[in-house]
């Protein structure tokens, strides 16, 4: 594997790691739910969407007509 190789991988799991925090914070999930190793690029990538998905957490809309 090249390094380019290497680096798309890398890329591709931060991508990832990105998506499924950012959807946890809009869930309205916690640092606690963080299924990644504390520390890891992993880690950090998902917390810091978790926080841009809570700033757009889903809201419960209700079915009554006013």
């Amino acid at each position: 594997m090249s390094d380019t190789d290497a680096e798309k991988g890398s890329a591709h799991r931060h991508a990832e790691a990105y998506r499924k925090g950012y959807l946890a914070g809009r869930r309205g999930c916690t640092g606690a739910d963080n299924p990644y190793e504390y520390h890891s690029r992993e880690a950090r990538a998902w917390i810091m969407s978790l926080f841009n998905g809570r700033h757009r957490q889903l809201a419960v809309v209700s079915d009554e007509k006013s």
